[in-house]
């Protein structure tokens, strides 16, 4: 309030306002104008938001399944249990859920993630475990992969350029050999047919494997050391004269097979 003199009289202003309470009433204003922003701002997104869920942009279109060599895409969509009719957002809620479902459901399956590509596009991204052989058994052949585990699923023929396991009565010495296979040179593995390991009777030699080549010779090793001393196959196999056998277990050494009468 502010008093003003006119001819000996006191007028009293009542439209004056200390520069302070001035400050006070602007930010009030603006406090209510920013809550009112944001709340019309909230409920726009809110509502936009349940529109996209429920519009078809918020449910799966397409499914798109890369990186699958001996798995069917179809497999990976099934047990993901992703339709057209999920949404979206529910997808990518349970995404860590989905993908242990996919792994435990396909043993295959060694890494798996998914994105979305234009809105409602999944694409599914598989890695899957390596193809170490296969083991024979009296009614099939079995997968067997790089982390050794034995797939059940039976195969009347081997799939692949992969040598066939037999033989192998403890799951121990599968287990070495898998991981001495799996540092052999691509070539050196393209070489090996068959593997045969200790029975279950074998006490004699536990350690003793046997790997059929494909080029006709057979390397008898002990699966201790084996991976240090198959790098000098390639020059013993050279200089052999005839197909015969390489002995690996002490030293390197060959012999031809025995004369047929």
């Amino acid at each position: 309030m502010a008093r003003k003199k006119r001819n000996n009289l006191i007028f009293i202003d009542n439209g004056y306002k200390h520069p302070v309470k001035k400050r006070r009433h602007r930010r009030n204003i603006f406090r209510k104008i920013s809550f009112k922003s944001y709340f019309m701002l909230l409920l726009l997104v809110l509502i936009v938001s349940i529109g996209y869920v429920f519009s078809p942009l918020g449910h799966v279109s397409q499914i798109s399944v890369k990186g699958t060599n001996y798995i069917g895409a179809q497999q990976i969509i099934d047990a993901s249990k992703i339709s057209n009719d999920s949404l979206v957002v529910q997808t990518l809620f349970q995404k860590r859920t989905i993908c242990r479902q996919i792994k435990r459901q396909v043993p295959l399956v060694k890494k798996v993630d998914y994105h979305y590509d234009n809105l409602n596009h999944l694409k599914i991204t598989v890695q899957e475990y390596q193809t170490v052989g296969f083991l024979l058994k009296k009614d099939g052949y079995y997968r067997i992969l790089e982390n050794s585990q034995i797939l059940h699923s039976k195969l009347q023929q081997p799939i692949g350029n992969f040598p066939i396991y037999q033989d192998f009565g403890s799951k121990t010495s599968l287990q070495r050999f898998v991981q001495l296979y799996l540092h052999l040179s691509l070539k050196l593995r393209n070489d090996i047919s068959e593997i045969h390991g200790e029975s279950k009777n074998q006490t004699k030699h536990p350690y003793r494997v046997m790997l059929y080549m494909n080029d006709g010779n057979i390397i008898i090793g002990d699966i201790r050391t084996l991976k240090s001393k198959l790098r000098y196959y390639p020059e013993i196999a050279h200089q052999m004269q005839t197909k015969g056998i390489v002995n690996l277990e002490v030293g390197a050494y060959s012999r031809p097979f025995p004369k047929k009468n």
